[in-house]
């Protein structure tokens, strides 16, 4: 099964579309489960919900956690060493998504897009993808060096 999760601080109706249109289209064969939050767009050929209090159940049993990219969504998935593509969400304050997806993929190997045409390629690609566990002193001090950097 694969989890798609756009969180619950900003919409990301394309992100739940496109993956609804993978599946249409039979590029996505797994069943797929998404929690959609507020978006305005329904998925036609994937379950969803909206909103649950605790997620972990959900990413716990996928095979595969297609991800916006938050902080605390991208760096629960490392720690808890599951596949996952994280897609940056645009309507972010100045793109801060794609440019926290940026900087850590210069640390730990992340499998990440800003552009919805690449999913179907990171889909394959996440088939063969061993997840990294991040090391937690080394994450804090990667995101003091982050916070630092103007």
């Amino acid at each position: 099964m694969i989890f798609v999760t756009i969180g619950t601080t900003l919409v990301f109706d394309d992100l739940i579309e496109a993956v609804d249109n993978l599946v249409a289209g039979g590029i996505i064969t797994d069943p797929v489960v998404c929690q959609i939050g507020n978006s305005a767009y329904i998925p036609k050929n994937c379950e969803y919900f909206r909103f649950q209090p605790n997620i972990d159940e959900w990413t716990g049993k996928a095979s595969l956690v297609i991800c916006h990219g938050g902080t605390g969504s991208v760096l629960s998935l490392l720690t808890q060493k599951r596949p996952f593509i994280a897609v940056a969400n645009p309507r972010g304050a100045e793109d801060h998504q794609a440019q926290f997806l940026e900087r850590l993929s210069r640390s730990i190997s992340i499998l990440w897009t800003k552009d919805l045409k690449e999913l179907p390629g990171l889909i394959e690609k996440a088939r063969m993808f061993e997840p990294k566990a991040l090391d937690g002193e080394r994450l804090a001090d990667d995101l003091r060096k982050f916070l630092d950097t103007p």
